[in-house]
């Protein structure tokens, strides 16, 4: 830098630093935006969580008037079926056995087996 530019430095109250400060002041620089990266990871993350957690309904939930107990107890809607836990896995293992039974009875007795591969020259 010219004796000038210095000169003009001093007179606006900007000193002159040294190699060593400006080297200094990049490392706190640096520090400061991996501090600022890491805080913007934190707010990310825990944006995430909470949208993650979002679900639900951006409409008005109704409330009771007061005195009363429920809004929509069970004994206004009863289940069209129910089924016990037994009653459900056993269906359900049935149907799984099912699939895999028809799908080997297929292969074997229904869909006709692949000709032999021709001899090679």
């Amino acid at each position: 830098s010219s004796p000038a530019a210095a000169q003009g430095r001093r007179r606006s109250g900007i000193a002159a630093r040294p190699s060593g400060a400006r080297r200094n002041l990049g490392k706190q620089a640096s520090i400061v935006k991996m501090q600022t990266a890491i805080r913007r990871g934190r707010l990310a993350a825990a944006a995430s969580a909470s949208a993650a957690r979002g679900y639900g309904t951006s409409l008005p939930i109704p409330t009771p008037p007061p005195g009363t107990g429920v809004v929509f107890h069970s004994g206004m809607q009863p289940p069209k079926y129910s089924l016990s836990n037994p009653k459900w896995f056993g269906i359900l293992f049935a149907m799984n056995l099912g699939a895999y039974w028809g799908h080997y009875m297929y292969l074997n007795f229904l869909m006709r087996p692949n000709p032999p591969n021709p001899p090679r020259d």
